[in-house]
């Protein structure tokens, strides 16, 4: 157990830079004081959403609390987080299992192999704590408060949260186990890892959305009665991961001896798949690690004119250190499947929600979606940019632009291409990227919303523009501080600190245009106004942005130690 707990302790010191967050060392460059400055105005960005995500769990509590059904909070909350979890969760755990640099350190220490896979475990967890609290720990906050719950109440919070990933993570470490013991063969063994993480994925996905469509009763009178009566809303729910009910009845005072039965059901179940996990790695891990980073050559005889076309072919800079990112971001399972995977996936994941409920019409959300869009074209073009928007640049892959080159970032200093046209490339590669996350949320907003093909080819503009200016700001960031030292694919993206930099000002930067579109709105200024200046502005802010990123081009890549 001691090598276990010392694998965890350098597993966490070496995935969150410990070391990095003294003051003293974060500081010792006077150019790091910027990273302050535009952290606080991030936060700030983003305290009004905290405040309405907050306003409007009291109001859903206030709403609740006579029907006797406040709990439902609870549930929904741990079902979000859980299913969040379980999405995203899955190739940081193909990452941190499989492609981190430092295995080639582990595997000849004598320590077993499932105290390397379960120690990777932990750390993939700690991570994961951090991705749910933003949805879980303001539920539990508020419910408790408004409640007055006891301490009863508080330190089951604590418990039901600490075992939060688990069941989700382990389900997914199964399967990215039992996978990878069989796809690690061959050539083609990281098409075949991309190819049975989208299946996987997708039959995730699949399940949820069938589970979520399944008929519902009828409106009759034992319906009513069943979905009003006692943990009624909260069993409707939990109906697609019961997890998410055993978690909420642990907590609540009104299940009485049946809420310690839930919560022992709860960690039995958590500690049953670790253990599974236990075994799975005792087995399968190293036979699926064997031969990962083998190479298979092709062995092709190239005739003088083909050897002279693929030395000398002419390409331009730019075309060519373009196609060089996509080869980068192509040949790296973890880094395709949190670029561009995750473009497409926040569309798929709203389609679902959106449309959860029985009877073919869609749900509630559905319906108040078409209801909203049928009501005012200006606030359809804006919201469908908006969406757009988010969808396309919810990733890091311009603020990783850089960082994903590691310790080969020396040879982009001595190529014969010029820092500015490298950076050009890795823009046009960054906003290709943000384009195909906008063009499938163009086709949701149609299939999903009913807004008509018009609205949103007119929004496209908008969500353009505004992804060139976050694919400018992202790229700004990471070049100012690029991480090129990591052992983890997953950590030049996921615990890269400059996509959360970059989260935070792309999400002030969007939340302060709100209010200036509300507040010209409140003016009585019309749409097409509204529409109007904000394409300008949005032109003018990417074009300055650009104008930066390429003036600071040359002296980082000068300045940057690689």
């Amino acid at each position: 157990m001691k090598n276990f707990f010392r694998l965890v302790r350098v597993g966490l010191r070496v995935n969150f830079g410990l070391s990095l967050l003294r003051p003293k060392t974060l500081l010792e460059n006077k150019r790091d004081y910027w990273l302050i400055i535009l952290i606080l105005v991030g936060i700030a960005g983003l305290s009004p959403v905290l405040l309405y995500y907050l306003k409007g769990i009291r109001f859903l509590y206030g709403l609740l609390a006579p029907l006797g059904q406040q709990a439902a909070l609870l549930t929904f909350a741990f079902l979000s987080g859980q299913f969040l979890i379980l999405v995203f969760g899955f190739y940081y755990v193909l990452s941190a299992f499989y492609f981190a640099r430092d295995l080639d350190l582990l595997v000849p220490l004598p320590v077993t192999p499932a105290q390397v896979l379960l120690s990777k475990f932990s750390v993939v967890v700690v991570n994961e704590y951090l991705t749910a609290s933003p949805i879980v720990i303001p539920v539990l906050a508020a419910y408790g408060l408004h409640s007055r719950a006891g301490l009863r109440y508080w330190a089951g919070a604590v418990l039901v949260y600490l075992f939060l990933p688990v069941i989700p993570l382990a389900v997914v470490s199964l399967l990215v186990v039992g996978m990878m013991r069989f796809v690690n063969v061959g050539r083609k063994k990281d098409a075949l890892m991309i190819g049975g993480s989208l299946v996987m994925m997708a039959g995730a996905l699949g399940l949820q959305f069938w589970l979520r469509g399944l008929p519902a009763s009828g409106p009759g009178r034992q319906a009513l009665i069943a979905f009003f009566s006692e943990g009624g809303i909260v069993r409707k729910i939990g109906a697609s991961f019961p997890p998410s009910v055993w978690a909420t009845r642990a907590l609540v005072p009104e299940a009485g001896a049946s809420g310690l039965g839930s919560f022992l059901l709860y960690a039995g179940v958590s500690v049953g798949l670790f253990a599974a996990l236990f075994l799975a790695a005792r087995a399968l891990f190293y036979r699926g690690l064997l031969g990962l980073g083998e190479i298979s050559a092709r062995k092709r005889r190239l005739s003088r004119e083909a050897l002279s076309a693929r030395v000398s072919s002419g390409r331009r800079p730019v075309r060519a250190i373009f196609l060089r990112e996509l080869r980068i971001m192509n040949r790296t399972p973890i880094f395709l499947l949190n670029g561009v995977l995750s473009v497409v996936l926040i569309p798929v994941i709203f389609i679902i929600f959106a449309r959860a409920g029985g009877g073919g019409s869609g749900g509630d959300a559905f319906q108040i979606i078409l209801l909203l869009a049928s009501s005012n074209p200006s606030a359809v073009i804006l919201g469908s940019a908006l969406f757009m928007t988010i969808c396309g640049c919810l990733n890091g892959t311009a603020s990783s632009a850089f960082s994903r080159e590691g310790a080969q970032f020396w040879l982009s200093k001595v190529i014969p291409v010029s820092p500015a046209d490298q950076v050009k490339a890795k823009f046009l590669h960054s906003f290709a990227v943000a384009g195909l996350g906008i063009l499938v949320a163009a086709g949701a907003a149609v299939a999903v919303i009913g807004a008509k093909p018009g609205c949103v080819l007119l929004a496209m503009p908008l969500a353009l523009a505004a992804a060139a200016v976050l694919t400018s700001i992202g790229m700004i960031i990471d070049l100012l501080r690029p991480l090129l030292k990591w052992t983890n694919p997953q950590k030049a993206i996921k615990q890269n600190f400059n996509v959360l930099i970059a989260f935070f000002a792309d999400a002030g930067l969007l939340i302060v245009l709100i209010l200036a579109v509300t507040a010209l709105y409140g003016e009585g200024l019309g749409g097409a106004g509204v529409i109007g200046g904000l394409a300008v502005v949005l032109a003018v802010l990417a074009g300055l942005s650009f104008a930066f990123l390429l003036r600071i081009a040359a002296r980082r890549y000068a300045e940057i130690e690689a």
